[in-house]
C-alpha cells in the first residue's frame, strides 16, 4: 500500500484525515445556523449535516482499509488502552457519529427544538474528537514537525475552510438544478455569505500556516527544521507551494478579493480549488513528518530522506470514498427534504426574480 517501515502511515492515513476533517468542518459550519442561531446559515443545516454524515462514514471506511482486516477494528473493544490518543479517537468518533445521526433524523422531522439540542452535542463531540486527531499527531514526540498543542487547534481551524469549500461547491450545483428560493436571505444568495466565511478561514488559515513555518525554522530544532525544509525546498515542495498554497489559498482567495467576487461562479470556483488544496495540505502533513530519519543508534549514517509514494491502490480507493461520497448525496438530496425555510420576521423567501441578482 506504498508504505514501509520507515514511513508507517501512508496515503490512505491523509485521505482519512482529509475525510473525517471535512465531516468536522460542515458540522461546524452548520452550528452557526441551527445553534448558535443566524439565521443566514440556516438554510444549509439539512445539506451540511448530511454531508457530514456521509464524509465520516467514508473516511471509517478509508481506515478500515488501511488496517488491511477492518474487523480487527472491533479489537478496540476489548484491548483498550486508555492511555491511547488513536483509543479516544475512535471513541469519540463513534460517539459524534450517532449524534449526529440523531441530529440529522430530527431535522428532517422539522423538530427545532430538539435537533438544536442534538446540534449542540454535535457540535461539542464534533470539537472533542477533533481535537483529539490533532492530539494523535501532536503527542508523537518522536516527530518533532508534528509534536505541540499547535495540532489540535490547526485542525479545527482548518476543519472550518474545509467545510466551507464543500458546501460552496453543493450549493452551486443546487442552484443551478433546482432553483430553489430558500437559497436566499433577505435577498442575499447563501453562496455570497459561503464567499465570506471562505476568505476569512482562508486568511486564519494562511496566518497559522505562516507561523507553523516560522517556528519550525527559528533555532533549526533538529527534526522539525530538516521536515519544514522538506515542504519548503524539498521533495514536497512542489505540490506545497503550487498545490497547497497557490491553488488552495493564494487565487481563491485573489479571486474572491476581485470586484463583485462573491458572485456564485468565483465562490464556487474558489471552493473547488481550496478542496484540492486541502487534499495536498492532509497529504503533506502526513508525510513532511515522516521523511527525517529517525536517529535510533547514535552516529548512524542513514539517508537525507526517507522515500515516500501513494500507491495506485490507495489513490483508487481514496477516489471511491469520494464518489462514494458523492453518490451517498445525491441519493440524499433526491430522497429526502433538505430544504430549509427560515421563519423570521423581517426575511420572507423569495423567488429568484425578487432577490438580488445572480452575477455569472
Amino acid at each position: 500500500m506504498g508504505t514501509t517501515n520507515h514511513v508507517p502511515w501512508g496515503g490512505l492515513i491523509a485521505g482519512y484525515v482529509f475525510f473525517v476533517v471535512s465531516s468536522t468542518g460542515l458540522s461546524l459550519v452548520s452550528s452557526l445556523g441551527h445553534v448558535f442561531k443566524f439565521k443566514r446559515f440556516e438554510v444549509i443545516g439539512k445539506r451540511a449535516v448530511l454531508g457530514s454524515i456521509i464524509t465520516l462514514l467514508m473516511g471509517f471506511v478509508v481506515i478500515g482499509l488501511e488496517l488491511g482486516n477492518p474487523f480487527a477494528m472491533i479489537n478496540i473493544l476489548f484491548t483498550s488502552n486508555l492511555k491511547s490518543a488513536i483509543f479516544w479517537m475512535g471513541l469519540l468518533y463513534g460517539v459524534y457519529l450517532v449524534l449526529l445521526c440523531i441530529e440529522f433524523f430530527y431535522m428532517i422531522k422539522d423538530d427545532h427544538k430538539k435537533s438544536s439540542f442534538f446540534g449542540l452535542l454535535v457540535l461539542i463531540s464534533a470539537i472533542a474528537a477533533h481535537s483529539n486527531l490533532g492530539a494523535v499527531f501532536g503527542f508523537l514526540t518522536a516527530r518533532p514537525y508534528w509534536t505541540g498543542p499547535y495540532m489540535s487547534i490547526y485542525f479545527i481551524l482548518s476543519a472550518f475552510l474545509s467545510g466551507v469549500a464543500i458546501l460552496a461547491i453543493v450549493y452551486f450545483v443546487v442552484m443551478k438544478v433546482k432553483d430553489n428560493e430558500t437559497l436566499y436571505y433577505r435577498g442575499d444568495h447563501i453562496l455570497s455569505s459561503l464567499g465570506k466565511l471562505l476568505v476569512l478561514f482562508i486568511g486564519i488559515t494562511m496566518f497559522f500556516t505562516t507561523w507553523k513555518i516560522l517556528t519550525g525554522l527559528y533555532g533549526a530544532v533538529p527534526g522539525k527544521y530538516e521536515a519544514n525544509m522538506v515542504t519548503l525546498t524539498g521533495p514536497l515542495a512542489m505540490q506545497f507551494w503550487f498545490l497547497e498554497v497557490g491553488l488552495g489559498m493564494v487565487i481563491p482567495l485573489v479571486i474572491l478579493s476581485l470586484p463583485n467576487g462573491f458572485t456564485p461562479t468565483r465562490v464556487f470556483i474558489a471552493g473547488s480549488m481550496v478542496i484540492v488544496g486541502i487534499f495536498f495540505m492532509r497529504i503533506d502533513l502526513v508525510f513532511a513528518g515522516q521523511m527525517i530519519p529517525l536517529e535510533v543508534v547514535k552516529g548512524m549514517e542513514v539517508e537525507a530522506y526517507r522515500a515516500w509514494s501513494i500507491a495506485w491502490a490507495e489513490w483508487a480507493l481514496i477516489f471511491g470514498a469520494i464518489g462514494g461520497s458523492i453518490l451517498l448525496y445525491l441519493i440524499g438530496e433526491k430522497r429526502l427534504n433538505l430544504c430549509t425555510v427560515i421563519n423570521d420576521d423581517v426575511h420572507t423567501t423569495q423567488k429568484r426574480e425578487l432577490a438580488k441578482p445572480i452575477y455569472k
